[in-house]
């Protein structure tokens, strides 16, 4: 019987003392963790199917993705040493296609045009 009590306050000091060891790896409480560094994801709008004949806007086939809002800003990929093109999406739309308005840079038929 005596056996018994001595096993009962090692037992206490077992489950008292447990808890505070998984302390020691809980995060630092001062201390932040630095921002992630989030890469940007570019999603493909569709194709440059016509470039007016003063180079303002442009005509955009998006076939069955959602269009773009307007007042989007557009970006079509130069190639290497390249200025990279930009358009901005006006409210004119007919559905597959997407008017553009060209903001910087000179694109050509067939450019795949990304947001």
């Amino acid at each position: 019987m005596l056996h018994r009590f001595r096993f009962f306050p090692a037992l206490l000091a077992v489950i008292v003392v447990l808890p505070g060891c998984a302390l020691l790896h809980w995060p630092r409480w001062g201390k932040k963790k630095p921002p992630r560094a989030e890469a940007k994801v570019l999603r493909l709008v569709g194709t440059v199917t016509l470039v007016s004949e003063e180079p303002t806007f442009v005509l955009i086939d998006n076939g069955s993705l959602p269009p773009p809002a307007a007042g989007t800003v557009l970006t079509i990929n130069a190639a290497p040493g390249g200025t990279p093109v930009e358009l901005k999406v006006t409210a004119i739309r007919k559905p597959p296609f997407v008017v553009a308005d060209i903001v910087k840079g000179t694109p050509k038929k067939g450019d795949q045009v990304f947001q």
